[in-house]
């Protein structure tokens, strides 16, 4: 009879998790929620032209786009789509709930049921990495996941190198931030000739594409990889500093904002926000931990290591870690392995401390409370900063009309830094109006004429036709 409870609840739980993602999505679809990169690509969608094998070429052969032609294909494709309807742009945003289809389906075959929802739901909701569930732009993170979660079903279920290889090599081409984790399947690769197959196609490839191919085929490649940066010694210790601060400090104080923020929260987010954790405590208050001790402590460490794998990108880059703004993009492997490494180490630690079932399944379910409102509130924030943004740009066509300027090169000034710490409707830094390629998006949008008005933030452009102060909620003509 339990077990047929717990099933139930299990089912129930899934259905949540799908009601959630919809309720998320939907939100940021209902505000038309275009930030930073995406304000550029939909900008962008007006100029599309020719056929569509010839813009998909002209798409890939971008200093951006080059070196992921795997995800680029797939953007270029929605972009394409999108080109007379701007709102057909928004599908990309379904390639989030797209992964998390595929990351239950490969748990679900490693792991019980219940844990495989679970892991799910918490990715779902992670605070890592945000900009990968509300940026359309993020899709080639998603699809990153969801060939390395292929690759992980391949090499571990199926023990098919070769298919686990072409999966592993579509995540690096969709977006690199897997590569380092091609020692987790040398390591779940049992027979040396067989670790050396994998490492020879899958490394081989890679060097092959960016190396090689790339150069050859596009004008304007563009090599991401900064090798030389992992002997700056103060950059290194700068980039564990952030990455400390990110786990111990900032993932705290943004769900402390999230607490804060339910005061906020729309009548479904409250009943998501309590529903889900319930049924989450439901699952496993009778959940058999004990007999998995064993396996929860080596999913503990595999997972740390991997996180820490993940971590490494940032050492062979000139990006950080960091939970802020559309910043926090790299962050999807640290945020599918940290969500391992949350569940497993807790459950893991609550076994050695002697802990009861219905504890665990109390401490699980805080977590799944804590992080469902935070991600809620990271979600309203989005949402804000758009409307930040239009009552920004708003605002500056009233003041250009008011001062008769009809063309020129126009900066805005508005202390950006201390709006994003100071503001409370922000969570985590979400991404305001910052660079030109934003500008041309949000001018259009709120009836500038992109074409003859240039808007800058005077951060990046001290020489202007026009400098507009806004404060306050006004905007005046500074100089």
């Amino acid at each position: 009879m339990k077990e047929k409870s717990s099933n139930n609840y299990q089912i129930l739980l899934n259905l949540l998790i799908v009601v959630y993602i919809l309720y998320i999505v939907l939100s940021v679809f209902k505000e038309r929620t275009l930030l930073t990169d995406d304000l550029a690509s939909a900008y962008g969608l007006k100029t599309i032209s020719g056929s569509y094998l010839s813009f998909v070429h002209t798409y890939l052969d971008s200093q951006t786009m080059g070196a992921r032609p795997v995800s680029v294909f797939i953007t270029a494709t929605v972009c394409f789509l999108a080109r007379n309807n701007e709102s057909v742009y928004f599908l990309g945003l379904l390639f989030f709930p797209l992964s998390l289809m595929v990351i239950y389906w490969v748990a679900r075959k490693i792991f019980s049921k219940e844990l495989a929802s679970l892991i799910t739901l918490l990715y779902s909701v992670s605070l890592i990495g945000t900009s990968i569930q509300f940026s359309t732009m993020m899709l080639n993170s998603n699809l990153a996941t969801i060939f390395f979660a292929l690759s992980i079903y391949f090499v571990y279920i199926r023990k098919n190198i070769v298919l686990s290889s072409v999966c592993f090599i579509a995540s690096v081409l969709s977006y690199e931030i897997f590569l380092p984790l091609v020692l987790l399947n040398l390591f779940l690769i049992k027979e040396n000739k067989k670790r050396l197959l994998f490492a020879i196609l899958t490394l081989g490839a890679v060097f092959l594409f960016r190396k090689v191919i790339q150069p050859a085929i596009f004008v304007h490649y563009y090599q991401r990889d900064e090798v030389s940066k992992v002997l700056e010694v103060k950059r290194v210790l700068f980039v564990i500093v952030l990455a400390f601060k990110m786990f111990f400090y900032d993932f705290f104080v943004a769900i402390y904002k999230g607490v804060l923020h339910l005061r906020k929260m729309d009548v479904l987010g409250l009943i998501m926000s309590v529903i889900i954790p319930l049924t989450v405590y439901k699952i496993f208050y009778n959940y058999d931990f004990r007999s998995k001790s064993e396996a929860f402590k080596k999913l503990s460490i595999l997972s740390l290591v991997a996180m820490l794998l993940g971590l490494s990108i940032f050492l062979f880059s000139s990006y950080v870690p960091t939970l802020f703004g559309f910043e926090n993009r790299n962050l999807g492997a640290i945020r599918l392995f940290y969500t391992l490494f949350i569940i497993s180490g807790v459950i893991w630690l609550s076994i050695k401390l002697k802990l009861k079932q219905k504890t665990i399944s109390i401490f699980l379910s805080m977590i799944t409370f804590f992080l469902v409102i935070t991600n809620i509130s990271v979600k309203d924030s989005w949402i804000y900063a758009a409307k930040f943004n239009n009552a920004l740009f708003s605002k500056l066509k009233t003041a250009l009309k008011e001062n008769n300027i009809e063309s020129g090169e126009i900066c805005l000034e508005y202390g950006v830094f201390d709006e994003l710490k100071s503001n409370p409707n922000f969570t985590l830094r979400e991404p305001i109006f910052y660079k030109r390629w934003e500008s041309a998006q949000l001018c259009k949008m709120n009836g500038i004429d992109p074409l003859k008005i240039h808007v800058d933030n005077i951060i990046d452009k001290k020489e202007c036709n026009a400098t507009f102060l806004y404060k306050n909620g006004k905007m005046v003509l500074a100089k």
